[in-house]
């Protein structure tokens, strides 16, 4: 375990805001350097989180102080920069999607598994104790066998969004970005890989998923439903449903101060909740990956798990027919 990890991070964007923020509430991390396009965006954003700003990404690379990178490009710029953060030596905690398709994740683990780096997909709420403790109960077989999983999470964004996430050639969309969460919570709630998969979606004449329900079939019988979307408002909470009761999670994504309601036929409901801030959220993230650098992955979000996540997520995707041109290159 590292008791202090000094992070560089590449990319000012909104989710690298609220990272260099969850850093100031972790207990191991610290903001070294930031890596923007020009270097007058990353000193703004240095102003206010500290860290050295540097006009490239290749700088913070290079920077010897910097022990670990919080990679917060869009999705597409995931598998170069792992490769790249990879061969600096730095322990990596890259952004969901890891990249835009399980080759290119497969292509990029290699190298970080060949560099020996730490790697970890930024899938926060895995992290955090509210999560954990579903896996507990699930293990204990609170609920009895799983039978489904019901989860949403979804936003409604402007049409005249300027993002990447409404560029369906950069793999924009609902299950690409909120997706993806969906996608992780049902594998890991029932505890298998899917056998089916599929997703039927409102795609736009961007080229991108604007809305979306989906359907995973498991071998040992349990489906999991889920919706999603851009530019929609969903309830965004998971439902997990067993022979023997549910599990209710009223925020599954931010894990701040909704209950986790666990109902057992027969007995009164048991609830808890961590009340955590979004930059507890974050900060659990960072002390992560420094608990367990050593180990070269996490046991919340392990390399595989990062793999079969993006398989799904091809079966899912390729059931609709979307695709995205930046994929080209695998």
């Amino acid at each position: 375990m590292a008791q202090r990890l000094r992070w560089g991070i590449l990319a000012t964007g909104g989710i690298a805001r609220q990272f260099a923020s969850g850093l100031k509430a972790s207990s191991t991390g610290e903001l070294i350097a930031v890596g923007s396009r020009t270097v007058e965006s990353a000193t703004a954003f240095t102003d206010k989180f500290g860290g050295k700003p540097y006009g490239s990404y290749e700088e913070v690379l290079a920077d010897p102080e910097v022990d670990a990178v919080y990679i917060a490009t869009p999705h597409h710029l995931h598998y170069d920069w792992t490769i790249a953060t990879a061969r600096a030596g730095k322990a990596i905690l890259c952004e969901k999607p890891f990249t835009l398709n399980a080759l290119e994740a497969e292509r990029a683990l290699a190298v970080v598994k060949e560099t020996g780096v730490f790697f970890m997909e930024a899938f926060m709420y895995r992290c955090h104790p509210q999560t954990r403790r579903i896996k507990e109960l699930l293990a204990e077989d609170a609920i009895g066998k799983v039978l489904q999983v019901n989860c949403e999470f979804a936003f409604q964004a402007g049409r005249d969004w300027a993002n990447f996430r409404a560029d369906g050639a950069l793999g924009g969309g609902g299950l690409m970005d909120v997706g993806t969460y969906c996608v992780s919570f049902s594998r890991m709630a029932v505890g298998e890989e899917p056998v089916r998969a599929h997703y039927e979606a409102i795609i736009g004449e961007k080229g991108y998923d604007e809305s979306g329900a989906g359907l995973l079939k498991f071998p040992g019988g349990a489906v999991a439903h889920f919706g999603t979307g851009v530019h929609v408002n969903l309830r965004n909470d998971a439902t997990i449903y067993g022979e023997n009761g549910r599990i209710h999670v009223a925020e599954p994504w931010k894990c701040s101060s909704g209950d986790v309601t666990v109902s057992r036929y027969g007995k009164e409901d048991e609830k808890f909740t961590f009340n955590s801030s979004n930059d507890e959220l974050y900060g659990i993230e960072a002390d992560t990956v420094a608990e367990f650098i050593d180990h070269k992955e996490a046991p919340y979000m392990t390399l595989q798990d990062t793999i079969d996540n993006m398989k799904t997520l091809d079966a899912l995707r390729k059931s609709v027919g979307l695709t995205f041109a930046a994929e080209a290159k695998s």
